[in-house]
């Protein structure tokens, strides 16, 4: 009976990882659609924090940040044993707490974004919010290599190539990208794919580890006396 309330707690913690992709993606695309003046070619989505509408990205900044810190919690129970097993759920949970802080802190504003805006300016909360993404991005990259050897000790060699590519590989050919000279447009548009990828991987470790929760539960539920078979 223990055993099946700590795992429904656990499973509860992971559900936050299946929920918080979708829902940031989903919200964010929303906004870079309908705000007025957001050109995803010309603007970096981070963007979405200023003007009259900002509280609305910052909100989505927080939300996902909290379900992401919810959900290192549950992965901390799930590698408990292994190599990375504490680091893992340590970094991802560093992750999230970056989305917070880049929830709490709003860029500046750049010419033409929002409507209105003929001047630039350096701000300490801008450049906070801008430290805050790169936080995420380098947590997100530790805590995929250091997940992906716990796979690789696991025998999952296929959850471990996933976790190379969607994070580490995808932000380094980003990377590379921006190495070569691309211009604006181009860059801004390549980012999607590793920005998708990231909460992907996401979810999909959420959705993995939760199964696992679940083939737990059912495999300790006890057999009632009398039930037939």
């Amino acid at each position: 009976m223990i055993e099946q309330k700590i795992a429904a707690h656990t499973g509860a913690f992971l559900v936050c990882g299946v929920v918080a992709g979708p829902l940031y993606i989903s919200v964010t695309a929303i906004q870079a659609l309908t705000r007025d003046g957001f050109d995803p070619s010309q603007h970096r989505y981070n963007l979405l924090t200023t003007g009259d509408l900002g509280w609305i990205h910052r909100t989505n900044y927080v939300v996902a940040g909290l379900l992401t810190v919810l959900f290192a919690a549950g992965v901390g129970r799930m590698l408990r044993q292994g190599r990375g097993g504490p680091w893992g759920p340590r970094l991802l949970g560093l992750y999230g707490v970056a989305y917070i802080a880049s929830g709490l802190f709003p860029a500046d504003p750049v010419v033409g974004f929002p409507p209105g805006t003929v001047s630039e300016s350096a701000t300490w909360h801008g450049m906070a919010q801008m430290a805050s993404r790169s936080v995420s991005s380098a947590a997100l990259i530790a805590a995929s290599l250091v997940i992906a050897r716990w796979f690789t000790a696991q025998g999952l060699r296929g959850w471990a190539w996933f976790s190379w590519v969607a994070v580490p590989l995808s932000l380094g050919a980003f990377a590379l990208l921006g190495v070569t000279g691309a211009d604006k447009a181009t860059t801004y548009a390549a980012f999607l794919v590793p920005g998708i990828l990231m909460w992907v991987w996401v979810t999909a470790l959420a959705v993995h580890f939760y199964r696992r929760t679940e083939w737990r539960v059912a495999t300790s539920a006890p057999v009632r006396q009398g039930t037939p078979a």
